[in-house]
């Protein structure tokens, strides 16, 4: 089975990546899981989210299997400039290359950034300053003002878009039939329970 890998690290915003974990839940309503989630740190040393949470990671990067990777999941953390984090970004950079999912939010933008992804893939992120924190980044042209952007295998998403963001990645990765992702999206960004109620009725179809 595929591994959908989530990059797990100290700092890391709790919050940007809940409505991907619920979208992946919704596996358990199908024949087969399509896609297995594990977290993945530098070490397997805990890491402290930015709420407080600890969280162990289940592997580490050096335990990744790449050929076995439907996507990496990088999350915002205000380290991503930080030498500890070119890693993991070294990976991202392959996997790209090979045309495997890589998917960020908020500050992991500007990680991709500062490793040039970014300079030529249409993309967003906080805001269009964000990214010129690097000095490695020339992608103005390609920067789009929407909460998340979907350019071939690259997603990325503003601390604002992670609801978009996850619809994007299912869509990518192919979970769901297109009546339960739009059931999915319209439940959770207009709390309508009609929507639930379709939602429901296409996992069961």
């Amino acid at each position: 089975m595929k591994k959908l890998y989530l990059y797990v690290l100290d700092g890391m915003a709790d919050w940007e990546h809940g409505y991907l974990l619920q979208a992946l839940t919704l596996q358990s309503n199908l024949p087969k899981q399509k896609v297995m989630l594990q977290t993945v740190g530098l070490t397997k040393k805990p890491i402290t989210t930015a709420a407080g949470m600890l969280i162990v990671p289940d592997i580490s990067l050096d335990d990744m299997e790449l050929e076995n990777a439907a996507a990496l999941i990088l999350i915002g953390a205000d380290t991503w400039l930080q030498s500890e984090q070119s890693a993991v970004l070294e990976i991202a950079s392959c996997l790209l290359e090979k045309g495997i999912l890589v998917a960020a939010i908020c500050g992991a933008t500007l990680g991709l950034a500062d490793r040039c992804e970014l300079n030529t893939r249409f993309h967003t992120s906080n805001a269009p300053f964000y990214p010129e924190m690097s000095p490695n980044y020339s992608g103005q042209n390609y920067y789009r003002e929407d909460v998340a952007v979907g350019d071939g295998n690259l997603i990325t998403a503003s601390s604002a878009g992670s609801l978009l963001w996850a619809k994007l990645i299912i869509e990518k990765l192919d979970l769901y039939s297109s009546e339960t992702v739009a059931a999915w999206f319209d439940y959770f960004s207009t709390g309508d329970i009609s929507a639930y109620a379709r939602l429901m009725s296409s996992l069961s179809e």
